[in-house]
């Protein structure tokens, strides 16, 4: 983000300070924005037949409503609104840069300027993940795929849950179907549930934990929401937290993951997941989520978290219903502003439910379909319970959104 006058008292908070502090006084706004090839399609209305771009205004709102009134000028208007007291507006990279907006107008200039020049940045090659122990995953060319093991009794999918030697097991033959690393969970965050407390999720997680850490060759990480288990976690051998609340459940959570050097998965969540769906309400989910995770990455590095350690997660299925998770997966390149790895989760959740009429135990082909669509979009990442078959999916979609090159040339 860039910080501009009048930027700081648009939004309240530690994430608005830390942007004036570290990026410095720019004229007129503030913007936020991210591209990726989404790919066009003939039947799209003009708009959205470029590359979709989040962009996100915080500051005045006059240069903004100028630059709607030239977009009408050219055609049908992209999608816009507001978010809070932010602006937001979906448009193509393309169709930004044809906008000419009058001499006189320097506002306007400004943001088609700075707008430009950060959607330039933020489309470079992200960073290595940075873990624990000095290990990295690229997070290029190839997607990674998280092998997820439950170490619960009541995880929303019968087959992800493995307690002790099960879980040993599941976790080993998942890193021979081609996982890249494993996540263990010890607590279930399936819609409705509860939770459990610390001591109860240590039990489960830490000694499964450390032994795997020992045996498999692959980074493990854990789910969790509670700094006194990543703590534990962390001695035992994990190489990264997997936080679904964002930082926003434990604020001890990023300083656990500071001192420990790991890498931090930053998820997008609103509420507990008892009562997540009443927070579901969403003008345009794509830029909502980018600007709460946005706000989440100023909290982790103001802890002292390396940018290099974060990965964003759109959280689908997490205070988003289904028509949320499917146009958050459509407008996933947006999150490409943050200039962070994605991860993407869909593995079998309610979503594929709604629209396939099928319960948890038979949405592997939905899945897969989400694999394809997220990877097509962007994502770095993708956690599933089906390692095997997402493997080979991510692979071929990644290798036809790459034209090949790479892959076969």
């Amino acid at each position: 983000m860039i910080s501009g006058a009048g930027a700081g008292s648009a939004r309240p908070g530690g994430a608005t300070r830390e942007v004036a502090r570290t990026a410095g006084a720019v004229a007129h706004t503030a913007v936020v924005l991210a591209t990726q090839a989404a790919g066009p399609s003939a039947r799209a209305r003009p708009w959205q037949r470029y590359e979709p771009l989040c962009l996100l205004v915080r500051g005045p709102a006059e240069p903004f409503e100028r630059l709607l009134r030239l977009l009408a000028q050219e055609g049908p208007p992209p999608p816009s609104g507001t978010l809070g007291e932010d602006r937001w507006l979906l448009i193509g990279r393309e169709q930004l840069g044809a906008v000419r907006a009058p001499a006189r107008d320097r506002p306007v200039r400004d943001l088609l300027e700075r707008a430009t020049a950060a959607c330039e940045r933020f489309l470079r090659p992200v960073a290595p993940w940075r873990l624990a122990g000095g290990r990295v995953l690229e997070c290029g060319r190839r997607p990674l795929v998280m092998g997820v093991v439950n170490c619960t009794p009541d995880s929303f999918y019968a087959g992800s849950k493995a307690m002790g030697e099960a879980a040993l097991r599941r976790a080993e033959r998942l890193v021979q179907e081609g996982a890249d690393l494993i996540d263990v969970g010890g607590e279930s965050t399936r819609p409705g549930s509860e939770g459990v407390d610390a001591a109860t999720e240590k039990q489960r997680v830490v000694p499964v934990i450390r032994r795997l850490a020992r045996r498999l060759p692959v980074p493990v990480t854990v789910d969790t929401t509670k700094a006194e288990v990543a703590e534990a976690a962390l001695a035992a051998g994990a190489a990264a937290v997997n936080d679904i609340s964002g930082l926003s459940y434990d604020e001890r959570m990023a300083g656990v993951v500071a001192r420990h050097g790991a890498g931090l998965v930053l998820m997008h969540m609103r509420g507990r997941p008892r009562a997540m769906y009443a927070q579901a309400r969403y003008e345009q989910v794509a830029a909502a989520v980018a600007l709460e995770l946005h706000e989440a990455v100023a909290r982790a590095v103001g802890a002292g978290v390396a940018r290099e350690a974060l990965v964003v997660d759109p959280g689908i299925g997490f205070a988003k219903r289904a028509e949320h998770s499917l146009e958050m997966l459509r407008w996933l390149p947006s999150l490409r502003s943050l200039g962070l790895p994605i991860l993407v989760g869909p593995s079998r959740k309610s979503f594929i439910g709604a629209v396939l009429d099928l319960p948890a135990e038979e949405r592997l082909e939905g899945t897969l379909a989400a694999v394809a669509a997220a990877v097509w979009g962007g994502a770095h990442m993708v956690r599933v319970h089906d390692v095997a078959a997402a493997r080979r999916v991510a692979d071929m979609a990644a290798a036809i959104r790459d034209e090949g090159r790479g892959w076969i040339c």
